[in-house]
């Protein structure tokens, strides 16, 4: 059941996961040719010639680039606060929008993958503000217009006033430039005329995003021109003036730069933006263009990420200790759950200062004494410690990212280890004393690491791999550039001594990138496994509970391949399930509504805990508001169909279906039984026999989870409708019952093919009439997969998705044909819904759902 579904989840994810990894190639190629550019561009320079150019920039260059980096800062401020007055006027305060902003681009510029750091940290801060995940995704989207807005205006202009710069740079005639400039700007002025003309609205990735009026239209373009104007004039003023050349021209080079440099995802642009710049302003071998470029990077990059960094720990220290006021207050209660995040990004800068102080030479003058207090074997293997060190730190990051505990002692346990061996292998009294400092800044925030997943914590995700490629190639290159003059085709690999520091630097880089070989094998061969059917004894409590609900449907809990929450009262339960990432309950909890409710929370903490995303799988409404407020998105996947028993009747034109399939099997000799659960052992025989040959005749396998399948001691529990042609069994189904006779329904349902084409019809008649008989009130007649989804042009995407595979997918599975044999039997149709994580993660979380309800991945492309 729901194969196509399965299938078309598992399309899509595929699909994700090669544009992921396509993107994650052009930013591997992106990097390598980047820093081969830069190896050839700086052969001639040396690492002390960059620091001589450092010191002898101007003050004057200095300031004016620190006022430049302000103006940039203020102008991405008012980006947030223009999109957050356009989607969400006076849900958030304006102060807390323009922190999110400079806070959300401080971290992207500085570390790279800008949807998943600085989109994800106002995801954070929007949505503890209460901010749906639709309506954040639209304040990112117009704060990135305000963007593009700057640079295209600024193209144009570039373009268009000074065509002659880049006529330098390009070799395509001036007019053809002037141009283009001209053509940009009618477009930019083509879109203002637009958008001054009425509301406007546009889908963007299955989002609609309402642009702004004509005034805010003109705001959000000066903040944007302001904005990448002053980031590129903060480079532009540190170049030396013989090498910057005219204002169109640099922002021309720059610009590219910076669009390459995103489109590496590499923290910073780092390599990829560098060899830009030099390559477009023909700066190879200039020394003090490179120290132009590292100063630009202190201002532009480092300088306004520390003070975000400081802040939240420091709002997260005193959070919940003393009364915070104003908007420091509130920016301290929004950035609370941001305290991993934070600290991933002090380890990894951690780890990335180790291995970079592996790779320059140390410098010997005053200490002269470690020679005569050490040996060259121990100095020798604190060099290479200390390089590993490092690149263990940074693979650990990720696991602070993952708030587990595991990862956090380790990170102290290497903080500590890192900071004896920057000591032993070269008195680097700096660097020691920064990572015992982070080491005393993590020391207080152990709770805010609880999870204890079973995963080792050298489990990193493909994006994590590639970050240390990035970071381990920057390591490489500035080796390499700081001993160029090494002679490395020589013996250079087995020379041991004190100033051999080109040798120790190229042993550390084949050890580093040989652990980083071993880590991609290791997440190859060791990827988290799918835990199917391996469930908790069924404890008394829960058979009491089964046995007093209404809802027929909480029988599935006694299948014995699910884990259980029971109230300490045991009053209610939640039966759960664990699938790739995903923790999934079955169904809303059951018993006690208060008691379910703190059952349901209990269940989104241990999801937390454990790491796991949380999923509730074919829910009704009566939780939903409680889904909502765990910050999980709800998605409709069909209809229950439910038939009210006191008015049923075979009669009447839309029955006679149903009255020709007794007449018929009348005339097979086909008969209907209700065998009693105390007398069902006795033909379990002839029910595997039936089962078999039921399951002969389909693709896939028994299905688990949220559908029974053949188990004996589970079928123990229930009544069997049986068929019968003759003596001999063709058909049966076992029955579920609901207390007080509220509900009947039923799970398998087998039959052997060709036992006669009516055999299902008189089977669901003969169940009906005879739960009537019962004086049950309803009968549940099963889901129907996609049915009732909003076909509309603004619903979600999820809808729009679903509808078209309950169009066009009859050839894989039958959901109209599905849908049309219960609705015969005229019933009432309710909703049936998915609450998990919204975003990129629902399509995951639906994958791993169908994977357990499948038993395996293999399994969810079978019909």
């Amino acid at each position: 059941m729901l194969s196509f579904i399965r299938g078309e989840m598992q399309a899509i994810t595929s699909r994700r996961n090669l544009l992921h990894v396509l993107t994650a190639l052009v930013a591997v190629v992106l990097i390598a040719f980047a820093f081969y550019v830069l190896h050839r561009f700086t052969e001639n320079v040396s690492l002390q010639q960059v620091m001589d150019d450092i010191r002898q920039t101007p003050t004057r260059s200095i300031v004016l680039a620190f006022l430049t980096m302000t103006t940039s800062f203020t102008a991405i401020a008012c980006y947030e606060m223009l999109a957050v007055r356009l989607v969400a006027p006076g849900r958030i305060r304006l102060r807390t929008a323009a922190w999110a902003g400079v806070a959300g681009f401080a971290l992207s510029d500085a570390i790279g993958f800008h949807v998943l750091t600085g989109g994800a940290l106002r995801y954070r801060i929007y949505s503890r503000g209460g901010i749906e995940f639709s309506s954040i995704g639209q304040i990112i989207f117009l704060s990135w217009m305000c963007l593009w807005l700057g640079v295209g205006s600024l193209i144009g202009c570039a373009l268009a006033f000074q065509p002659e710069g880049v006529h330098q740079l390009v070799p395509v005639p001036v007019f053809v430039l002037r141009a283009i400039g001209v053509f940009i700007l009618i477009v930019f002025l083509a879109y203002f005329v637009w958008i001054a003309t009425g509301s406007r609205r546009i889908a963007f990735r299955g989002m609609q995003v309402t642009l702004p009026g004509l005034r805010v239209g003109l705001m959000q373009l000066c903040a944007g021109f302001f904005d990448v104007g002053a980031s590129a004039a903060t480079l532009y003023v540190l170049l030396p003036a013989d090498i910057a050349g005219s204002p169109g021209s640099f922002f021309i080079v720059y610009i590219s730069a910076v669009i390459l440099g995103t489109a590496s995802h590499s923290p910073g642009g780092l390599g990829v933006f560098d060899a830009t710049v030099i390559a477009g302003l023909g700066a190879g071998g200039r020394s003090d263009v490179l120290g132009a470029l590292v100063l630009y990077r202190v201002i532009y990059y480092l300088v306004p990420v520390i003070p975000v960094i400081i802040v939240m720990l420091a709002t997260e220290l005193f959070h919940g200790g003393r009364a915070i006021k104003g908007g420091i207050g509130e920016i301290g209660r929004v950035t609370q759950p941001l305290l991993p995040p934070l600290a991933a990004g002090l380890t990894f800068a951690a780890g990335f200062a180790l291995m970079l102080s592996g790779s320059i030479p140390v410098d010997w003058s005053g200490h002269e004494w470690l020679k005569s207090n050490l040996s060259l074997a121990v100095f020798e293997s604190s060099h290479m410690l200390a390089s590993l060190v490092g690149l263990a730190l940074i693979i650990v990051s990720h696991a602070l990212l993952r708030r587990r505990r595991s990862g956090y002692y380790a990170v102290l346990g290497l903080l500590l280890a890192g900071a004896l061996f920057a000591l032993v292998k070269g008195m680097n009294l700096y660097l020691a004393a920064g990572l015992v400092v982070i080491f005393l800044v993590l020391l207080p925030f152990r709770d805010a690491f609880y999870r204890r997943s079973g995963e080792s914590v050298f489990a990193v995700t493909p994006f994590w791999l590639m970050l240390m490629l990035v970071t381990l190639a920057s390591a490489v290159w500035l080796g390499l550039f700081a001993h160029r003059n090494a002679d490395f085709a020589g013996d250079l690999w087995w020379q041991f001594g004190w100033n051999s520091g080109a040798s120790r630097f190229v042993r550390s880089a084949f050890v580093m990138v040989v652990a980083v070989f071993a880590l991609g094998l290791f997440m190859l061969l060791n990827r988290r496994r799918v835990a199917a059917g391996a469930g908790d004894a069924i404890p008394e409590s829960v058979r009491r509970l089964v046995a007093h609900s209404p809802k027929a449907e909480t029988t599935i809990a006694l299948l014995g391949d699910k884990s259980f929450l029971i109230s300490p009262e045991e009053n209610a339960f939640l039966m759960y399930g664990a699938s790739g990432r995903t923790l999934v309950a079955k169904g809303d909890p059951v018993g006690d509504r208060s008691e379910g409710e703190n059952l349901a929370w209990r269940f989104r903490e241990l999801a937390d805990r454990d790491g796991y995303r949380p999923a509730f799988y074919a829910v009704g409404t009566e939780y939903l508001p409680l889904y909502v407020d765990m910050g999980l998105s709800v998605l409709k996947i069909g209809e229950v169909a439910r038939v009210d028993l006191t008015g049923f009747t075979l009669e009447g034109h839309g029955k006679k279906d149903l009255r020709h399939a007794q007449r018929r099997a009348e005339k097979e000799d086909l008969s209907f039984e209700i065998v009693p659960s105390s007398d069902v052992l006795p033909i379990m025989p002839s029910l595997r026999r039936v089962s078999d040959s039921w399951l002969s005749g389909k693709s896939g396998t028994e299905k688990r989870f949220a559908l029974g399948n053949f188990d004996e001691p589970y079928l123990l529990n229930f009544d069997m409708a049986v068929i019968r042609r003759g003596d001999e069994i063709v058909a049966f189904a076992n029955i579920l019952r609901g207390s007080g006779h509220e509900e009947m329904a039923i799970d398998l349902m087998r039959f052997v093919p060709g036992a006669s084409n009516v055999v299902m019809d008189f089977l669901f008649a003969e169940l009906l009439l005879y739960a009537q008989s019962e004086q049950y009130r309803w009968f549940n007649l099963g889901a129907a997969p996609l049915a009732g989804l909003a076909d509309h042009p603004l619903a979600t995407t999820w809808n729009r998705i679903g509808t078209q595979i309950y169009k066009r997918g009859e050839d894989f599975y039958h959901f109209e044909g599905l849908r049309s044999f219960k609705q015969k039997f005229d019933p009432v149709w309710t909703p049936n819904y998915l609450a998990c994580s919204g975003g990129f993660a629902a399509p995951q979380a639906l994958l791993d759902i169908t994977t357990l309800i499948s038993g395996g991945r293999l399994n969810v492309l079978r019909k």
